[in-house]
């Protein structure tokens, strides 16, 4: 099946594909992702959809997403395409092939412990458990030491079979751990140490160390709950009921109800329900939820507006494009739910250590009971060594904290993989327009053609000109005038060229134009006594708008974007925090580039380049380092998925961009590259503190047991310790405040004197930056 489907093929296809829940949210050569109704939520049908990707042909890894069904699938493009992993996809969903003996072909992507549903079942029922488990202690210690009773502890008494109902749950885990998953853990030890201690007639003691053992699950659980719950408020995304304009009257729909080109009326203090156009009134919007901002901003007629922003002040009426599921943020928040599931290379080794402590725990079970005869000796060291939870939530609990804090500061990371490789990277490229500048254009400068030709005068003629178009260098033009306050006159004709410029009439006699130099000429407009003014201004990188009157050329204005404030001194401290070279890697001509590397302290810069041109780049480099490309746009995405880790700016941005990004600055500033490194530091650092507790606990705990000097009972007060000190630990890195200057690699004051050389490097050296431009 072609790539590019036609005539009916793509017709039935496409309705199968919304009949079948299947929708297509990226594509991008090489890489595609699908969301499949049908994989969310439910792991097995989840894992068959992974294995049978998997083994396609030209397909070299598929991922699935069992939280939002999404299934993410790279392969090579010279194998197959587009239209043969469609037909694929769909094949599976309309006719599964199981596997009933196989594992995950990459690492089933959700695991019971990543799935929400699994959550919210399993955490009321462990806590049930601990509560019911805490009542027999009770009973037991008040009849023991108030009382003053004995405790009948056989297997027949009220405390044996209280015992025996907890170990039954535990039974049943460790039969389903063995059966079903293929995983060797220490519950059926735990159970059979559990059953063993009840048979000896020591129920008390079993009640007890199966309530430590409650305990300590139920705050693991509740320690990864409060880390995805902290997540999940920070995108909260639209209210449950909107007004909907249905013959003129607001009535209150289900957000699950409105549709596409639906009109929404969202007022003063509500949350906007879904991404659209405004169509009529205007308001300030507080969007801290899409980029951090803390200033509210107007929005008018015409202008986009996201699902999960709040209406500070007015009214607006918004014509639907996206709802639900398809929303921006929405979309941002099942990126960061993914994330949780991406292990970082810290987790996977933590995974393997606590597999080796497991097994060593075990044999030291076995000789301790073989050397001393002693089951209870046996036992207490089974519950120090054997329960390798502490070890595995080193990291995993690290991780977790460490992306709820990064999405708190409006950095969205997809994994604990890319959280742990950015730290250790040591190349950066960055694009230039939209991530070294800012959005919108400014007007640099004014130049009339005679001294009585005033700047204000200039300005209010574009203005007038420019009063109803929305290109950004418009806006520019009016926010400037708004900014002196001039006054824009009323025109009665006004037309519009696009890529050229605008012309309109003033009166009757008065003709304004306003464009570029091939609009000025098509108008037959003399702009010779601009050239060389035009050319210093181009050679500055800016662009450069005419403003002719009746035919006589009348000003000239240079326009630009300018540099992010905090730039400059972002890529010094890169560099402070070890990262050994940065490239410039932009699309636009060879004199912008340059003015770049006059201003920033690159160490190589090529320009001007296709997308492809900069994904090229991008994988020279990745031969001898490890590679982050920073952009915003579609002409970036390659170069993006390309990298080790792909950095996307600003959450308004190109979507395809956010999509093959690793991590997003929601908020659109530059210092989020700084904090995402020092967070990795400080993760890392974390981890190893974390590892060094709960190893050191083990060998301690397990020594004591073996000479006897600890009780089953003292064991699992270890096990609890140690897990909560390591919970503790990590739980800092929610409220962690990531410094904006670096903390790894050399000193503050290197990054301050790289700025200094950036700014007073040598002529030779430019040139030869030049060279690298051409």
């Amino acid at each position: 099946m072609n790539k590019k489907l036609n005539g009916s093929s793509q017709a039935i296809t496409r309705s199968l594909l919304k009949k079948k829940g299947i929708r297509v949210r990226q594509f991008i050569p090489g890489r595609m992702r699908v969301q499949v109704a049908s994989c969310r939520q439910d792991t097995q049908k989840a894992l068959w959809m992974q294995n049978f990707m998997n083994r396609q042909m030209g397909v070299t890894r598929a991922d699935v997403r069992a939280p939002s069904g999404s299934v993410i699938i790279l392969f090579d493009p010279r194998k197959t395409d587009l239209g043969s992993l469609i037909q694929a996809v769909l094949a599976q969903v309309s006719h599964p092939v199981t596997f009933p003996n196989d594992k995950p072909a990459g690492g089933l992507a959700c695991t019971d412990c990543l799935c929400p549903l699994h959550e919210d079942a399993s955490f009321p029922a462990k806590a049930r458990r601990v509560t019911w488990l805490s009542s027999v202690m009770i009973f037991a210690l008040v009849r023991k030491w108030i009382f003053g009773l004995a405790l009948a502890q056989n297997p027949l008494s009220f405390l044996g079979v209280a015992a025996i109902a907890g170990t039954l749950p535990l039974i049943k885990e460790a039969v389903r751990d063995t059966a079903e998953k293929k995983k060797v853990t220490v519950k059926p030890f735990l159970a059979a140490g559990s059953v063993a201690t009840i048979l000896m007639g020591e129920a008390f003691s079993a009640i007890q160390i199966l309530w430590i053992y409650n305990v300590a699950e139920l705050t693991e659980d509740y320690v990864a709950q409060r880390s995805r719950k902290a997540i999940r408020s920070i995108l909260e995304v639209a209210p449950a009921t909107a007004y909907v304009m249905r013959d003129g009257m607001e009535i209150e729909t289900s957000v699950a109800d409105i549709r596409p080109d639906d009109v929404v009326a969202a007022h003063t203090g509500e949350k906007i329900p879904v991404d659209g156009t405004i169509l009529d009134g205007d308001a300030l919007v507080d969007e801290a939820s899409i980029n951090g901002r803390s200033e509210a901003v107007f929005k008018d007629i015409g202008d986009k507006v996201y699902a999960g922003t709040i209406i500070s002040q007015g009214t607006l009426f918004i014509r639907t494009v996206k709802t639900g599921q398809d929303t921006y943020l929405a979309g941002i928040m099942r990126m960061v739910e993914d994330s949780l599931a991406n292990k970082a290379p810290a987790e996977q080794k933590a995974d393997e250590l606590a597999a080796r402590l497991l097994k060593i725990g075990l044999a030291a079970t076995a000789a301790t009971l073989a050397l001393t005869l002693d089951p209870l000796r046996a036992l207490t060291v089974m519950l120090v060594m054997s329960c390798p939870c502490a070890t595995v939530l080193a990291a995993s609990s690290a991780v977790t904290a460490a992306l709820a804090n990064a999405a708190k500061h409006s950095i969205l990371i997809k994994g604990g993989l890319y959280l742990e490789t950015v730290g250790k990277t040591d190349v950066y490229c960055f694009d230039k327009t939209g991530t070294l500048t800012q959005d919108l254009p400014r007007i640099m400068t004014i130049t009339g053609r005679t001294p009585s030709i005033s700047e204000d005068m200039i300005l209010s003629l574009a203005a007038t000109a420019e009063s109803h178009n929305q290109h950004p260098m418009a806006r520019a033009i009016l926010a400037e005038a708004e900014k002196r306050n001039l006054t824009v006159q009323a025109h009665a004709v006004c037309e519009f060229k696009a890529g050229r410029g605008v012309s309109c009439n003033i009166g009757c006699e008065e003709v304004i134009l306003v464009g570029n130099r091939r609009f000025m000429n098509e108008h037959e407009v003399d702009l010779r006594w601009f050239d060389k003014k035009a050319a210093a201004q181009r050679a500055l990188g800016r662009t450069v708008i005419f403003v002719s009157r009746n035919g006589s050329a009348t000003g000239m204005m240079g326009i630009a974007n300018p540099i992010r404030p905090e730039a400059v001194e972002v890529l010094n401290y890169l560099k402070a925090d070890g990262v050994k070279a940065i490239h410039l890697v932009t699309g636009d001509n060879k004199e912008v580039a340059r003015t770049m590397m006059d201003i920033f302290p690159f160490d190589d810069c090529r320009a001007p380049l296709l997308p492809e041109e900069k994904a090229d780049r991008v994988a020279e480099l990745q031969k001898e380092h490890r590679v982050v490309m920073v952009g915003d746009g579609v002409n970036d995405a390659l170069a993006l998925a390309r990298a080790d880790i792909g950095v996307a700016i600003g959450a308004g941005g190109a979507e395809v961009a956010l999509e093959a990004a690793d991590i997003a600055l929601a908020d659109s500033n530059l210092e989020g590259l700084i904090k995402v490194r020092n967070l990795s530091h400080q993760t890392m650092k974390v981890i190893d503190q974390n590892h060094y507790f709960a190893i050191s606990t083990d060998l301690g705990g397990a020594a004591l047991g073996m000479l006897g000097m600890l009780s089953p009972v003292m064991a699992g007060m270890i096990h609890i310790f140690h897990t909560a000190g390591i919970l503790v630990n990590s739980s800092r890195l929610l409220s962690w405040e990531p410094p904006c200057t670096p903390m790894g690699g050399r000193s503050k004051d290197k990054a301050e004197q790289n700025k200094e050389n950036a700014w007073t490097a040598g002529p030779v050296e430019k040139e030869n930056h030049y060279e690298l431009c051409s």
